[in-house]
């Protein structure tokens, strides 16, 4: 096509705006995703020459019927397709890329996953961010800070939260904009006319409005209203919205159930009205413009915008709220009341002032109404617009670094699911199929518990819940009452009474230990923490590995039960045990716990690491660097990794077999240098552990990858010549540990292309995907 065909095709190439917004999208059914379709509609609306996409942001377990508009899709667990979205749109004409900002629709934890996108894109871009903490993790912290390096500028709501990003993120002033939250543009008309729409013409109406969920404390305006029906007999609140997916998938209706159980004990039916439905635009615009008093009962201070209250001033209702951070900014200066959280009197003492003093609201909605013009969509559009011009004259395409982050595999679960029935994880398997003959092992179905535990937080509940479920009912089926474990179960589901072994308890213990932190719903925790108190103390007659393993479960036990004395005493004992142990055994030549080398010798290490970050253990510490220390000594004397064989132990003296090198071994290493840049902050532990985790992809003694990226399995170990073959369940749950752990590092703000050390890994997997 000629350039003049083009021009008669309407404007000139270097003339046309092209956008892509990033974001969740309609008809999946969140705020941020209503906000990305008004935002585009009002940025296109604001000029002829803008053209608009929508890359969205999706649940892999959802099919959306996304409008033309939406050109590609994200789904939220899958990390290559944030790399896919980003060479998309590098190879399109787009000019201008805006993204929105929220942790939880983002993969990984924390929604790490954004920054690979962020990484690979090479157009302009901007980020509006939907949530600023006052006290963010590091994680969180890290993440905002690298949006804000590879975004030409950031967008907030509020003034608060400019503030915010300087005290909390280190983040200037200087690249931040305050642009307020759009609204629909509502005429001031007579609410009687809307009132009638819905059948309460004549009375007084109280709204709340949106996605439902324990967090919203409409509770509260339940038990303000015995005191306000008794004195305005004509008093209607409505509570218009769904549940929010999250709370319906977790929770299903138990809330909104509460809620009306609430309403009929208070003698409130004709008083309270809920429409249990996701209402389109206009007709929410018409339940705004009926209500006189709006209400947002929050729990959460920490909300640095809020839609529905935006909404609700722009459509000229009286705003009753708490004291939350974006509440407490727009109602300033007389535009509404705010009452404490928690305070039911409080909430009962406003709406009874403005309903008893039809003047003073009157006041009120006009000074929300006039306030809000300031944030109706076709304003808000015209200020975005400018800001991406303003963007583009000063803008400078990102450079790629040295090194795009593909290089660590996406996190894929299919042979971990292929591997697991419904009593729980086989053991073995004939190359890549499942061998039924060799049944099941508490060692398995815990490492199991802790990949499902941990990748929750990476690709969401959906895939993961069943197999938390499976794995922690076969150790709880396994489970003795003096709290000892059996560990083996044949096919026909016949325990084997024989004891398990010292490691088998250790690693029940580390899992159950996670589940008590991290289990999707009370029951599992509960269940998990009386098995775990079963089992506690045991690891106090154990050695050096089901010690180490005993102090892991501890650590993750007690970041959710941290006044639990019992376990903190044992874990100090346990924690006291490992480094007499090393003090007794080491000297100058050879700084170990044992004679011997054996088995998931860096396991010593890791548990000790991660005692002196809970503690401040400054022994523990030095015990830890120097026992790691000298590992390094032996598996890292080439250019790469080489592990003590399984074909026999490693002796003080002897010379290190090379045979039958072990997937759980590389993957004890991985953790432990993950836990020594914890415990050190030396970035050099991140090269160490990169450099064990690549074992797994190839650089290793015989330059084969033990990760199957056909299968999403891995071989079960590296012989003398050759890979085995068969892909069970321990290579499997240790290389998926492993790859968690580089996820999980990746997710603390710190991106694969940091700690790369063989730029030619990318084109090697590359080749394989």
């Amino acid at each position: 096509m000629t350039a003049k065909q083009r021009r008669k095709r309407g404007r000139p190439v270097n003339d046309a705006l092209p956008i892509a917004f990033v974001g969740t999208y309609p008809p999946q059914r969140c705020g941020i995703g209503t906000f990305t379709r008004d935002l585009s509609d009002a940025v296109i609306s604001a000029s002829d020459k803008v053209r608009g996409t929508v890359v969205a942001m999706t649940d892999a377990e959802s099919t959306f019927e996304h409008g033309e508009r939406v050109r590609f899709e994200i789904r939220q667990g899958v990390r290559g397709d944030y790399l896919r979205a980003a060479d998309f749109i590098n190879y399109s004409d787009t000019r201008m890329v805006s993204i929105q900002h929220e942790y939880g629709i983002f993969g990984g934890k924390d929604g790490a996953y954004v920054l690979d996108f962020l990484a690979e894109l090479r157009k302009p871009s901007m980020t509006t961010l939907h949530t600023v903490l006052d006290r963010p993790t590091a994680s969180q912290r890290q993440i905002v800070q690298k949006i804000s390096e590879r975004s030409a500028h950031l967008v907030v709501m509020s003034h608060l939260a400019v503030e915010l990003l300087e005290k909390s993120y280190d983040i200037s002033s200087e690249r931040t904009q305050v642009i307020p939250h759009g609204i629909p543009e509502m005429r001031d008309v007579e609410r009687d006319l809307n009132k009638a729409k819905f059948g309460v013409e004549g009375k007084h109406v109280l709204l709340t409005f949106g996605l439902i969920g324990p967090s919203k404390g409409i509770e509260l305006v339940i038990r303000a209203l015995p005191g306000l029906v008794t004195e305005f007999p004509d008093l209607i609140y409505l509570v218009v919205g769904a549940t929010h997916p999250e709370v319906a998938r977790l929770m299903g209706e138990e809330y909104r159930h509460s809620l009306k159980r609430e309403v009929e004990s208070l003698g409130l039916l004709d008083h309270v009205v809920f429409r249990d439905q996701y209402v389109d635009d206009d007709e929410l615009c018409s339940y705004l413009q009926a209500a006189d008093i709006y209400i947002t009962p929050y729990q959460n201070e920490a909300q640095i915008t809020s839609g529905t209250l935006a909404y609700a001033m722009g459509s000229g209702a009286a705003p009753v709220s708490t004291p939350y951070w974006y509440a407490k900014e727009l109602l300033a200066e007389g535009r509404g009341h705010l009452f404490g959280f928690g305070d039911v009197d409080g909430l009962g003492n406003a709406l009874g002032s403005l309903l008893s003093n039809p003047m003073e609201m009157k006041r009120i909605q006009r000074s929300a109404y006039a306030f809000a013009r300031q944030m109706i969509w076709p304003k808000v559009g015209q200020d975005y617009l400018e800001l991406i011009q303003r963007v583009l004259r000063q803008a400078v395409v990102p450079e790629p670094p040295e090194v795009l982050p593909r290089s660590i595999p996406e996190l894929r679960l299919d042979h971990l699911v292929r591997m697991t029935d419904d009593t729980g994880l086989l053991q073995h398997a004939a190359h890549s199929v499942p061998d039924r003959r060799f049944g099941y092992c508490v060692d398995d179905n815990a490492r199991g518990l802790l990949v499902a535990l941990l990748a929750q937080r990476v690709i969401g509940l959906g895939e993961t819940r069943p197999l938390i479920t499976t794995y922690l009912s076969y150790l709880h089926h396994s489970q003795c009452e003096d709290g000892q474990f059996l560990n083996f179960m044949d096919f026909r589901r016949n325990l084997d009474h024989e004891p398990g072994s010292e490691d088998c308890v250790g690693r029940a213990l580390w899992a159950l230990g996670l589940a008590v932190q991290l289990a999707p719903d009370e029951g599992h925790r509960l269940l998990a923490k009386k098995m775990f108190d079963q089992s506690m103390t045991l690891p106090l007659t154990f050695g050096p590995r089901g010690t180490a393993l005993g102090i892991l479960g501890l650590d993750s036990y007690l970041q959710s039960q941290p006044d639990d004395e019992v376990a903190v005493e044992t874990l100090h004992a346990l924690a006291a045990k490992l480094m007499a142990r090393f003090e007794a055994e080491a000297d100058e030549t050879w700084r170990w716990f044992e004679p011997d080398l054996s088995y998931k010798n860096a396991l010593l290490p890791l548990a000790l690491f991660t005692y002196s970050k809970r503690t401040g253990d400054k022994r523990a510490l030095r015990v830890a660097c120097d026992s790691l220390a000298f590992l390094e000594e032996i598996c890292f004397a080439g250019k790469f990794l080489q592990l003590v064989g399984n074909a026999g132990w490693h002796s003080r003296g002897g010379e290190l077999p090379i045979a039958d090198e072990q997937p759980i071994d590389a993957s004890a290493f991985v953790l432990a240098f993950r836990a020594a840049y914890d415990a050190t902050g030396d970035r050099r532990y991140m090269i160490r552990m990169r450099q064990s985790f690549e074992w797994f992809l190839g650089d290793n003694r015989l330059g084969l990858s033990l990760y199957d990226f056909s299968t999403a399995g891995c071989h079960d170990g590296l012989g003398e010549s050759a890979l085995n073959q068969n892909q069970g369940a321990e290579s499997l749950v240790s290389f998926l540990i492993a790859l968690l752990a580089m996820l999980g590092l990746a997710s603390d703000g710190l991106g694969s292309e940091e700690i790369e050390t063989d730029p030619a890994r990318e084109k090697r997997e590359s080749s394989r995907e």
